[in-house]
């Protein structure tokens, strides 16, 4: 199982970057709950569901040209992914380059993600996901 929710992660990664979104719904659970590092709905809880997908996309399509996340880590422990990488985006109106180091922490059940949450910090990731002292 732990694979397969590996796997899972891996395919959504590579749907982020090609910004294929009908195989990022395809992955996420139709009640996702999207907590990313930035957006409009941030202070709110972040995004819910398909259409909160869809928003978010369609707000980062705005703010950036490129966002390429990649995950150099994974680890799995029951139904929990955690992700170890970076995002390199670039700026659609300054045209301005960074690859920020992120973590991220997966929920999947049933073969779809039924949450997703963003983290500056990778110690921080891994102390939400009770992994808290086994960085690489």
């Amino acid at each position: 199982m732990a694979e397969e929710n590996i796997e899972i992660v891996r395919r959504l990664f590579a749907a982020i970057r090609d910004r294929d979104l009908d195989t990022m719904l395809r992955l996420y659970d139709p009640e996702i709950q999207f907590r990313p590092l930035t957006g409009t709905r941030i202070e709110s809880g972040g995004y819910r569901g398909h259409a909160g997908i869809r928003a978010y996309f369609d707000e980062a399509g705005t703010v950036w040209e490129r966002m390429h996340p990649y995950a150099d880590d994974l680890r799995a422990e029951g139904d929990t992914v955690v992700a170890i990488g970076h995002c390199e985006v670039r700026g659609r109106e300054s045209g301005a380059e960074t690859d920020t180091p992120m973590a991220w922490i997966f929920r999947v059940r049933n073969g779809r993600i039924v949450s997703t949450q963003a983290f500056s910090e990778v110690e921080d990731a891994l102390g939400v996901a009770g992994l808290s002292g086994q960085t690489s």
